[in-house]
């Protein structure tokens, strides 16, 4: 492992936590600013951070704000869509 993947695995892993505290905040107590911006940079981030560094995949640290992220945005869809019918 290259010192340029630790660093884009620490990148990764920062950024994503910070996503998540950001859109906690926004979804439970209403307080922040919900940008989409930041989603989709770190959505496209991660897809090329996969395609160069193939075994970023395996670190924890960089799949769990992945999956919470994915657990808060089918939340969100629940409570928007499904609940509001």
């Amino acid at each position: 492992m290259n010192k340029l993947e630790k660093k884009s695995s620490i990148i990764m892993s920062v950024f994503g936590i910070g996503l998540i505290l950001n859109l906690l905040l926004i979804q439970f107590f209403n307080i922040g600013l919900k940008s989409n911006i930041f989603t989709l940079i770190y959505c496209v981030l991660f897809v090329l951070m996969t395609i160069q560094f193939k075994s970023i995949i395996r670190k924890k640290y960089v799949m769990i704000p992945l999956f919470i992220l994915i657990i808060q945005t089918s939340y969100s869809l629940i409570t928007t869509y499904i609940l509001k019918l």
